[in-house]
């Protein structure tokens, strides 16, 4: 009846110890200078590679000055301004997608050869946070927050729709018709262990993240195809607890396994508890031993269930049909601005365009056009084809 999708590491957070050379510290504080002042955030290229990333205008609590990315298939850094290596300069988030479209070895990897390229000096690793997900296609599921037990300690949120509440009082979380807003549980709280259900499939469709479809190998309009996601993550104070070391990869990796498969045993989802007393005695949900079973091997590098060519491919269509969508918006708002009735604005919008698109270069000049064309490719060229 249920069948794991997919399963591998989803987040994977990591404290460096080490520093960048003050020419890329005094590029990112141009990049954020530039992004403050036009409040949005600013191409750069850094480090002996030119590696293109996006600076933000803000920074990050813990000292963190420059908060940057280098696209969706990529990571998102905050460093210090500083250039002593025996500090702990950086601190960097993968993407979900990165991990996706490369494992958790390739990601590793990847990640090592980027910073070296970006001119990052390696003097310390600290795993602080690194989740594993597994996905399972559950068509008849229906999840329940009372069929979870768990230790006492551990607190149980459930996140319920916005939308069709059944009941008058809210404050009850009893039962919801699902709107647009997918539903889930989560079990603890970070930076600890927690662990979390959701429907993935509701979540890929409200965050426009359709990729996940190809990785699953469903249609997303296929509304029967129904993908339950178990989230099992180990946080910083989580971590800390199973090693007194600095957490390099190595160590994290050897007790992982048991970490994840001891948080599946000890927060169990259940069967009916309606005609058991005894908790002790009722037996895990199927969809919970398939989550036991699939921790038990706990592949690190197994084949990615998606190209990397093949998600930013979707992601560039999606964008560009959002682009499309939203020029030919703005100009039924200016013919109507320009006092077109309605029933005209067929007949003027193919003509019409030809008239903008003069006047609006004549305006900005032709090396402003220029600039801004550079600009706007700048920020497309993580989703452009190399």
């Amino acid at each position: 009846m249920y069948q794991v999708l997919y399963s591998g590491y989803d987040t994977l957070d990591i404290a460096f110890s080490g520093a960048f050379p003050h020419t890329v510290l005094e590029s990112l504080e141009a990049a954020r200078t530039d992004a403050e002042s036009f409040e949005k955030d600013q191409p750069a290229q850094i480090g002996p590679d030119n590696v293109p990333v996006l600076v933000k205008s803000n920074g990050r609590r813990g000292g963190f000055r420059y908060v940057f990315d280098n696209g969706p298939t990529g990571a998102i850094f905050a460093a210090k301004k500083n250039t002593d290596p025996k500090q702990w300069n950086l601190f960097v988030s993968i993407r979900a997608l990165r991990l996706l479209t490369l494992g958790y070895t390739g990601t590793k990897e990847w990640l090592h050869e980027t910073l070296a390229a970006m001119g990052f000096q390696i003097t310390e690793i600290s795993v602080n946070r690194i989740d594993y997900a597994v996905d399972i296609l559950a068509p008849k599921f229906k999840l329940d927050i009372a069929n979870f037990i768990a230790p006492a300690q551990a607190k149980a949120r459930p996140y319920w729709s916005k939308e069709n509440w059944i009941e008058n009082e809210i404050n009850a979380p009893k039962a919801v018709l699902r709107g647009r807003r997918f539903e889930s549980v989560t079990i603890g709280t970070m930076p600890n262990r927690q662990v979390i259900v959701y429907d993935k499939r509701r979540a890929a469709l409200d965050k426009r993240e359709l990729y996940w479809f190809d990785a699953w190998g469903l249609d997303k309009d296929d509304p029967s195809a129904q993908v339950w996601r178990i989230e099992i993550r180990a946080g910083r104070d989580a971590l800390a607890k199973l090693t007194n070391t600095k957490r390099p990869y190595e160590v994290i990796e050897a007790v992982a396994k048991k970490f994840f498969i001891k948080a599946a045993e000890e927060i169990r989802y259940l069967e009916s508890l309606s005609e058991q007393r005894n908790i002790s005695r009722v037996p895990s949900h199927p969809i919970w031993t398939l989550l036991k079973d699939t921790l038990m091997s706990l592949p690190t590098s197994p084949t990615p269930p998606l190209l990397e060519a093949r998600a930013l491919e979707m992601l560039r269509r999606q964008r560009l049909d959002m682009a499309i969508k939203q020029g030919c918006g703005n100009l039924v708002n200016a013919l109507i601005l320009d006092g077109i009735s309605p029933e005209n604005v067929a007949t003027y919008f193919i003509h019409y365009v030809p008239k903008i698109a003069e006047t609006y270069q004549s305006e900005i000049g032709e090396k402003n056009f220029l600039l801004k064309s550079h600009e706007v490719h700048l920020r497309s060229k993580f989703l452009l084809p190399t």
